[in-house]
């Protein structure tokens, strides 16, 4: 029961001290530590004087005339002190407060007797105590202003000894440099406390605002999660990512990551074949800011995918159209930002039937293929602006990954590596973007090891993301399988029984829809027969199964186009102008076709592209 009511009493004890002390030294939600140590100082000041002005009193009275400045300066300081509780007041009281200090230290050295030490004593906190209220900015007028004085008392006393007190004996000299070492003390130990006080609540607040700050950076984190990974289910296309962002935190005693660096892949289907989307994106900025930037990108990316599902538009596009059309779409949504939030990316379509890939380069890092033990970039050049900032139509680069291949993509965290210091102290970042290729090589494609590798050989300083993808063929259609059913059709080619030739291929056709000869020995059929649209429906056919074949595109175009199939027509000749938009003979064709589509606006949008082009080559 005692210990229970001890307990209790000290609980409110504590309680009645801690609102003690925040009335002395200001409330916490109001700090400023300035504010608080003017506070300190004028307490310090006021119990200082009043131990010295009591002692004087009991021994000598009203006698001595010096003691009305100090009794004057008494007032002030209370004065003060409670007008220092309100903080709009703050500014107005430092110069009163460094005067008051000021005369209080020197009165106090004329009535010591001119005691060394004591002047010591007393000027050394008061110097440190103005250097505080003062501020960085006028500290050096405290020290200045206080040694001048040390040495002008000094000098005066030297000179008029008269006019310091004269102590009548060596009990009183001993008495009143006791009570100015008391007071000295006192004077210290509430300046330490101010500051402990003022620091351990600069540390709290600072705590508070970093764990505010990681809630921020948490919940962010969770709203870009399900925004990024793989979510493909292919038996044919495999991809990886490895990312490590710049900014790590803790929250709640886990470890989270958030920058600026997004890897992601989807399935689409687009004309009845189904393809693996990916993108792997670097938006500007680091933290929250790159992370706003995956928001944005996560979520448009995410919408365009569902409207590919859902909508036929989409759906019905060649590989080459959706890629313009996506990049357009996400480019749309960062151009609405001003400038003030860009992302290079790098985005592509991987055919899940025979592994073709389809990509364009926004001002991104090459991607680099790593083929039996070595690795070379597929394309050292950025085909568009980044988001936010596309100008011109991007160019459509295209590769096949063969079975054992892996094509590696990432941001440019991969090359900013920090190697150290040079010899001026001087930061040293990795310049050499090629070095990229040996350390493919030595991890073996593999990206886990890579970006474990990089962050070893140098320090990230930026977002680090890779993404790898490889292809491993479910179904390869027999050589000798082949041979035997087109030996016969062929025979037959050649002695011009075109009909039943035609007959052989179409049923071989219905049974091996993916093998690309079946394709092109219709397509000579069907043109000698006469028959543009099927001719252009085999030329299109074949392009599915084999789409670096760009002169059987330009012929399905052509074919179309004398089947008065124009939009068909229009749809092949873009296949090829995406790859290919230097080449004038298609762009020709292209305007020909927008003419009798009765669209001239974009005719003569390409007939300006034409001159262009003429216009360069005579320059060159």
């Amino acid at each position: 029961m005692l210990v229970t009511n001890f307990a209790v009493f000290l609980r409110k004890f504590q309680k009645v001290l801690s609102l003690f002390v925040s009335f002395v030294l200001g409330p916490t939600e109001g700090f400023v530590m300035r504010h608080r140590i003017l506070n300190g100082t004028l307490l310090a000041g006021i119990v200082a004087m009043g131990v010295g002005l009591t002692s004087e009193f009991f021994r000598e009275g009203f006698e001595i005339g010096g003691l009305i400045a100090l009794w004057v300066a008494f007032g002030f300081a209370c004065i003060f002190y409670y007008l220092a509780r309100f903080q709009h007041q703050f500014q107005v009281l430092i110069l009163p407060t460094f005067i008051i200090s000021s005369l209080t230290s020197f009165l106090q050295i004329q009535y010591s007797g001119g005691i060394v030490s004591a002047n010591v004593m007393l000027l050394a906190p008061i110097l440190v105590l103005n250097m505080l209220i003062l501020g960085k900015k006028f500290d050096w007028l405290a020290i200045v202003f206080f040694v001048g004085a040390l040495f002008a008392v000094n000098t005066v006393q030297g000179i008029h000894p008269e006019w310091f007190f004269d102590y009548s004996s060596e009990k009183a000299r001993s008495e009143d440099f006791l009570i100015t070492g008391i007071s000295i003390l006192f004077l210290l130990g509430l300046m330490l406390r101010t500051l402990n006080r003022s620091y351990e609540d600069a540390i709290g607040e600072v705590s508070r605002l970093k764990y505010q700050q990681d809630g921020d950076y948490y919940l962010t984190s969770l709203l870009t999660r399900p925004l990024s990974g793989i979510r493909i289910r292919s038996q044919s296309v495999h991809f990886q990512s490895y990312i490590k962002q710049k900014k790590a935190f803790q929250f709640k005693n886990k470890e989270y990551e958030l920058g600026g660096d997004i890897c992601v892949a989807d399935q689409i289907v687009l004309r009845g074949r189904s393809y693996c989307v990916f993108a792997n994106g670097d938006a500007m900025g680091k933290s929250m800011q790159g992370a706003g930037g995956v928001l944005v990108f996560g979520t448009a990316f995410r919408a365009l995918i569902e409207r590919t599902h859902r909508e036929g538009i989409l759906s019905g596009y060649f590989p080459e159209r959706w890629l313009h059309t996506a990049l357009n779409d996400l480019n749309d949504v960062f151009e609405g930002f001003d400038g003030s939030m860009s992302m290079s990316l790098l985005l592509g379509l991987v055919d899940e039937e025979n592994g073709f890939l389809y990509y364009i380069n926004a001002d991104h890092p090459f991607p680099i293929r790593f083929r039996e033990g070595k690795a070379n970039f597929l394309s050292e050049e950025a085909t568009n602006f980044k988001l936010g900032m596309q100008k011109d139509k991007a160019r459509i680069e295209t590769c096949w990954i063969r079975p054992g291949d892996t094509i590696i993509i990432g941001s440019d965290g991969r090359d900013d590596l920090g190697m150290g210091m040079d010899a001026t102290d001087n930061r040293v970042i990795n310049v050499d973007h090629t070095s990229i290729l040996k350390q493919v090589e030595e991890s073996e494609g593999d990206i886990e090891r890579l970006g474990l590798r990089l962050q070893k050989i140098g320090e990230l300083t930026d977002d680090l993301s890779l993404l790898s993808i490889r292809f491993h063929p479910q179904t390869q259609l027999d050589a000798k399988t082949r041979e035997m059913n087109l030996e016969e059709p062929i025979r037959l080619l050649k002695k011009n029984n075109d009909f039943e030739a035609l007959t052989l291929l179409t049923t071989y056709a219905d049974l091996y829809a993916s093998d690309p000869a079946v394709w092109k020995l219709l397509y000579r059929v069907y043109r000698k027969l006469e028959k543009p649209a099927e001719a252009g429906r085999a030329a299109e056919n074949f392009s599915n199964n084999h789409p670096s074949g760009l002169q059987m595109i330009l012929d399905g175009a052509i074919q179309y186009a004398k089947a008065s199939l124009i939009e068909e027509a229009i749809d092949m000749a873009e296949r090829i102008y995406s790859r290919k938009p230097d080449v004038i003979p298609v762009i020709k064709i292209l305007v020909r076709l927008y003419k009798k589509s009765k669209r001239p606006e974009r005719a003569e949008e390409y007939q300006k592209e034409i001159h262009r082009l003429q216009r360069e080559s005579l320059e060159s």
